[in-house]
């Protein structure tokens, strides 16, 4: 007899009405404007993305409602780019926001639309702009209606509101192709990141469960043949679908957990991309997490695991650089839980993403800072002294 707790809770879906994926989803463009009925239409994307055929085809697409671009969305989407891409959608009279690239130009979509709601007069609130995506990456910033960005003082910060979801994905493989290599490896990690803290995060609904740990053995299966075949499109498009399936449909604002707000405190301040943060903190986030949490997170933990071992092929053996030597007299979900972060720590380092807070030029001194941004309210197995013992692990 189970000795779980009973399921218990709501479930609300987002405003995400379409998700196209496959090659050539991006001829699904001009269909996708006019069921959103979007008559002006803004760009927002990065500077060196701006530079690609793959922008000019996206133009192309858009046709005659374009109506402005703004290539100026930097790493992190700093507060000073948004604003100005901000007065741009103003100036264009737009009423819907195109983000193309990764995470930054998707955040800084959905953070424009949110400031702009909000700073209407409450006698004549503005209409929430239309937002439709094409990520080049796998960070997954596409499907929930967090916004984040770094603010003047250099922290990351963000803003969460249900109708900042997106209203619609495509998911075109072509579309990825001049992703440099690390950053795609790296995105792909994020994806990683969020299927498995998914699984310890309190409030997480069943289909949100259940899509993650689906997604979890492809992220592995698919990231280790990227690594090994970088143009191959079916790859790529398998990626992309366990991208989506990593943290859809979430309905939960915040940081999903420890890994997350740790590499929140880490990004924008150390100027490290976000997949890069999840290579350094997701490992060792799991393990502590792992050891601590109520049974019914670590028996998610054992399931990951079996599915992990039971459909990757070549997958590399786990490390044992997060395990203690106690480990071994812990509840089985406790001890899969440490193995699992023994494959992501081993997954990470197959993929040639290994590096130390050291590399980064993080000192010791800094840790405090660091736990006080990047614990919070969203870890509550994990106390402030093991986060620092985190943060010492893997300087």
């Amino acid at each position: 007899m189970s000795t779980l707790p009973s399921p218990q809770g709501s479930y609300y879906t987002s405003p995400l009405k379409a998700v196209h994926y496959g090659r050539s989803s991006l001829l699904s463009l001009p269909s996708s404007l006019q069921s959103l009925n979007a008559s002006r239409v803004f760009l927002l994307t990065g500077n060196s993305i701006s530079k690609t055929a793959l922008c000019e085809r996206v133009k192309q697409l858009i046709g005659d409602k374009l109506v402005g671009v703004n290539n100026g969305i930097g790493q992190h989407a700093p507060i000073a780019g948004i604003r100005k891409a901000m007065a741009d959608v103003t100036a264009a009279n737009a009423d819907t926001l195109v983000a193309l690239g990764g995470g930054s130009p998707i955040d800084a979509a959905k953070a424009i639309k949110y400031f702009l709601h909000t700073s209407s007069p409450s006698s004549s609130p503005s209409v929430w702009l239309n937002i439709l995506i094409i990520p080049t990456t796998l960070s997954n910033a596409d499907t929930t209606q967090n916004a984040g960005y770094t603010d003047d003082q250099g922290q990351k910060v963000s803003v969460s509101a249900v109708e900042l979801c997106p209203q619609v994905i495509i998911y075109d493989a072509e579309a990825t192709l001049d992703t440099p290599q690390r950053l795609w490896l790296s995105s792909g990690m994020r994806s990683v990141d969020h299927a498995i803290e998914t699984l310890y995060r309190r409030g997480m609904p069943p289909p949100v469960l259940a899509t993650a740990l689906q997604a979890l053995p492809m992220l592995f299966t698919h990231l280790l043949a990227s690594h090994q075949h970088p143009e191959d499109l079916g790859t790529r498009e398998q990626l992309q679908l366990a991208c989506w399936l990593s943290l859809y449909p979430n309905p939960l604002p915040g940081a999903v957990g420890l890994s997350h707000g740790l590499g929140h405190a880490l990004g924008a301040t150390y100027a490290i991309p976000h997949g890069i943060t999840s290579c350094l903190t997701l490992a060792a986030s799991c393990a502590r997490v792992a050891r601590r949490t109520k049974p019914e997170y670590q028996a998610l933990l054992s399931e990951a695991l079996r599915r992990v071992e039971g459909s990757v092929p070549d997958l590399p053996p786990p490390t044992s650089r997060f395990s203690k030597p106690g480990d071994s007299v812990l509840p089985q979900g406790a001890q899969d839980g440490v193995k699992l972060a023994g494959y992501v720590d081993a997954l990470v380092h197959t993929l040639g993403l290994g590096s130390t807070l050291r590399e980064y030029g993080i000192g010791k001194e800094e840790f405090e800072s660091i736990c006080m941004h990047g614990h919070g309210d969203e870890n509550p197995d994990v106390g402030r002294e093991e986060v620092l013992e985190i943060l010492e692990e893997i300087w």
